[in-house]
């Protein structure tokens, strides 16, 4: 077995398949609908991860739920009577049709299917199985494929500092709270976010998109190649930003973006300015008690943006470590420079030195998931586990706080304290 697949028996309780990854983007725009053409076990796989951001989404996702036979000769009449009844019971502003890894290899034309079904809505079909790549990757193919149905006129008259955030997802772990976050901090810096694709945006705000003067990818595994696609189409100029995570990285984050569209930061400056005194004040509190946030090593492991952008962060402002490692999910082109880690391994290439890594992990904090700290539970291990990237077992999030920005900066201290405090605490 290769190193690839032996990591993937791992993996597969982290990434999930890029039938997800299209769900996730076309059930973020308003009055979309998906309808999976496969198994009920992928139809429920998917809802499993996506109702975790939207607990009524299963409302707006449908399955087509063929047989076994139709797996061999032909998904058509499953596929039809899937579409009679949300003809009959919904009205979404555009459907996506998706196939399965299985129904994918019987090749049925399904936008023909769907045209023979006379439906009185916009209707999008794709291939999406897990054999096509990971989350991110149905996430970017559903986004490209949406341009290229709606192909909009571009506008010549652009919107003064109006912006798209691209690669944005409410399905990653606080994605809903780091959003609101960012386009707060946006707006505070007089920008205007013109259209959130994928993350709440309605059909027709998104056919404003042509007018923003920048496109702000967040995560790059998930927005850069639509950047590239829609300045290739209208021009529109994008920046790879990342994620802003602490009051640095969000001053850095936010000059980034300054440097392609110039805007007046400086409500922004005074803001992080005042939090950071506020901070300061409670954490060398916290110091003169507990000692410095130190720990011996330190395991960040997440979606590409995630993992590199709080890794970066991690250095910058928040802790002192010995030795920092950084487990990738993707492959990232645009944000690999600038993370000062001492070891940067990928899912998809590290996967036995990865394995070895959390089997020998002692006296470790892992900004990861449930699917890292359960290795180091079974291994008895002695660690500190801060979730950021889903899968989560271990924690509630039930708050609007943010990871991200300035309010997300003392959330993350807050988290990472606690857990400095409760390990030297002797009950």
């Amino acid at each position: 077995m290769s190193e690839t697949a032996e990591w993937g028996n791992v993996c597969s309780r982290v990434d999930t398949c890029a039938l997800t990854g299209a769900a996730a983007f076309f059930t973020g725009i308003k009055g979309a609908e998906v309808l999976v053409n496969g198994p009920l076990w992928c139809y429920f796989y998917a809802l499993r991860h996506l109702e975790k951001s939207n607990s009524r989404l299963g409302e707006r996702f449908h399955g087509s739920q063929p047989d076994n036979n139709a797996v061999v000769y032909g998904t058509e009449e499953c596929l039809t009577d899937a579409l009679d009844y949300i003809r009959e019971n919904r009205a979404p502003s555009i459907l996506l049709i998706e196939n399965s890894c299985s129904v994918s290899l019987i090749g049925d034309d399904i936008e023909g299917i769907a045209s023979k079904a006379k439906l009185p809505f916009s209707v999008i079909g794709m291939d999406s199985g897990g054999l096509r790549g990971g989350f991110a990757e149905g996430y970017s193919k559903a986004s490209i494929r949406l341009w290229q149905y709606l192909d909009l006129p571009d506008i010549k008259i652009k919107c003064r500092l109006g912006v798209n955030l691209l690669g944005a997802t409410t399905a990653y772990f606080n994605g809903r709270n780091d959003l609101e976050e960012i386009k707060r901090i946006l707006e505070t810096a007089n920008y205007r976010v013109i259209a959130v694709p994928g993350a709440g945006s309605e059909l027709e705000t998104l056919q404003k998109i042509p007018a923003a003067q920048l496109n702000i990818v967040i995560n790059e595994e998930l927005g850069l190649e639509t950047a590239k696609y829609l300045k290739e189409r209208y021009g529109t100029p994008y920046v790879v930003a990342g994620i802003p995570y602490g009051l640095k990285g969000t001053l850095r984050w936010l000059e980034k973006i300054a440097e392609v569209l110039p805007s007046d930061l400086e409500s922004v400056r005074e803001e992080c300015v005042k939090t950071q005194e506020e901070l300061l004040a409670a954490v060398n509190e916290a110091r003169c008690t507990w000692g410095e946030l130190w720990f011996d090593k330190i395991i960040v492991a997440a979606p590409g943006t995630t993992a590199f952008c709080i890794a970066q962060t991690l250095r910058e402002e928040w802790a002192d470590t010995e030795k920092l490692t950084v487990i990738c999910q993707n492959t990232l082109k645009d944000l690999w420079e600038p993370v000062e880690a001492d070891e940067i391994l990928l899912a998809e290439k590290d996967s036995k030195k990865i394995e070895k890594i959390l089997q020998q992990a002692d006296n470790t904090l892992i900004l990861g998931s449930s699917s890292e700290s359960s290795v180091l539970l079974r291994e008895g291990k002695n660690f500190w586990c801060c979730n950021i990237a889903y899968p989560v077992q271990d924690e509630v999030l039930l708050a609007t706080a943010p990871f991200a920005g300035i309010r997300g900066a003392g959330h993350m201290l807050q988290r990472l304290w606690n857990l400095k405090i409760k390990a030297q605490l002797p009950y």
